[in-house]
């Protein structure tokens, strides 16, 4: 079914979302009344046909090699998505892709977050042509489309991510968060008329949405902890070069006078081990901050998406309680169930680890701190042995960097033991209860929703 674009853009309104589930090809096999809306596809148009049907000409194919490469790891994906109705009208979404047993679920909603929106349609425009030209030259589809994502990974790390999986833990939680910011969800009304299974969706929802609100009232904290690890490795760094620098400073500064004032020589043996200690606890150290920040991500990546589906869970109870859900809603509820079971447990499993991590994280700060504090105290002990025996004019070319250690060192301590505190305090207990109780009662929806289906029973609203 070929679908030439006609040139105009069909905006998708910021309070809709909508789904599709696909099996591990990508085989369509589900999706929701505003799917088909935005899409101008009937449901029966769309079930069984690949997802690419939508797939919009000006999208570069690295996007979606990336996506599979991710999705078929058992990664969650994100990206800004120009997909191609059946009338020939374009329209943009921003999608989300999990793996959900032996496929996929994909939500869309509008992309709300300008900035990130224009970022990844300009690298969309550089990297399209660069697969057209490959293509011409007698290229794959999948030849070029590795060499697109080769050029949008990139690209992506021209704008200051690591990677593109970087670029989805920030990019997630900052979409859902400014379309939720937009239409203040608080969850469906509880008085919304519909079915049994309908209200008990929409119950189930608002409880595991109050459960998650809980979570998402420290992840501003969090984030800018992951922020100052940041900034606090960096820091390091440089703090590194200048120990390094001391150290030889004063191991040469000893190496001159070791004839006549060998007690220089016995002191710098000591601060030499200690040096050695604190250069490769720091390069350690490094990469734990690098970790944590990591579970950070992550874990404002989890929340993001079980609030995500959640709401999608909410909003397709309201479907069916207008009576505007398909034929298969049930087994839509099903998977609908599972997707949010799977995300708001992984999101609760984060939630432990992130603070183990935080836990971890202080004691190694405390422990280098210690370190840096004994060193310190010993290469100060150091530098007043050059005034105490008549040296200072002698040693005046070695003191400079000594000095600039024994200056900048103490701020490093503080910094360090601040930093300590602050994982600490972030590091709260975490209370899965009512998340557990939440999720529970959307495991039972589940549960009558399969018993239904077993005895045949309708689900129309009543």
């Amino acid at each position: 079914m070929h679908v030439v674009p006609n040139g105009s853009e069909r905006k998708v309104a910021t309070a809709d979302l909508f789904f599709s589930t696909t099996d591990r090809k990508g085989v369509i096999d589900g999706a929701n009344a505003v799917f088909c809306h935005y899409a101008a596809y009937s449901m029966d148009e769309l079930l069984r046909e690949p997802h690419n049907l939508i797939r919009h000409p000006d999208m570069p194919g690295g996007a979606f090699q990336i996506m599979w490469d991710l999705l078929l790891a058992g990664h969650p994906m994100g990206a800004y998505v120009k997909n191609l109705a059946h009338d020939g009208a374009a329209y943009w979404v921003f999608a989300t892709i999990t793996p959900l047993g032996d496929g996929f679920l994909s939500v869309r909603q509008a992309p709300c977050r300008t900035d990130l929106f224009a970022a990844a349609n300009a690298l969309y425009e550089k990297v399209l042509p660069m697969e057209l030209a490959a293509r011409s030259a007698g290229a794959s589809r999948v030849a070029a489309a590795r060499l697109g994502a080769a050029a949008l990974a990139e690209g992506i790390g021209s704008l200051g991510f690591a990677s593109y999986s970087d670029f989805i833990r920030m990019a997630v939680p900052a979409e859902i968060r400014a379309r939720r910011e937009t239409t203040s969800w608080t969850g469906v009304d509880p008085r919304d008329p519909g079915s049994g299974v309908a209200q008990d969706l929409i119950d189930a929802a608002i409880a595991v949405d109050q459960a998650l609100d809980s979570q998402m009232s420290g992840l501003d904290e969090l984030e800018m902890l992951s922020g100052r690890l940041s900034q606090t490795s960096d820091q390091m760094e440089a703090s590194l070069e200048k120990l390094r620098g001391a150290v030889a400073a004063a191991v040469a500064a000893s190496g001159e006078v070791a004839a006549t004032e060998p007690v220089l020589g016995r002191v710098v043996g000591p601060l030499s081990a200690i040096s050695q200690w604190l250069v490769e606890a720091i390069e350690d150290l490094r990469q734990r901050l690098a970790d944590v920040r990591g579970r950070i991500s992550e874990l404002r990546l989890r929340i993001a998406l079980a609030r995500l589906h959640d709401e999608t869970l909410a909003e397709f109870a309201r479907e069916m309680a207008n009576g505007d859900a398909p034929e298969r809603a049930p087994l839509y509820v099903q998977q609908l169930c599972r997707a949010l079971e799977e995300t708001a447990t992984t999101a609760a499993r984060e939630v432990v680890v992130t603070n183990e991590g935080l836990r971890t994280l202080a004691q190694d700060l405390v422990e280098v701190e210690r370190e840096m504090r004994t060193f310190q105290r010993q290469l100060a002990t150091w530098r007043l042995l050059i005034p105490r025996y008549r040296l200072s004019q002698r040693l005046d070319p070695f003191t400079e960097p000594i000095d600039a250690q024994l200056k900048s060192g103490l701020r490093q301590v503080a910094s360090v033991r601040q930093l300590a505190d602050q994982c600490l305090a972030s590091s709260r207990p975490f209370d899965s209860g009512p998340l557990s109780v939440a999720v529970n009662a959307v495991v039972q929806v589940r549960g009558a929703v399969e018993r239904e289906l077993v005895q045949g029973r309708d689900f129309a609203p009543r």
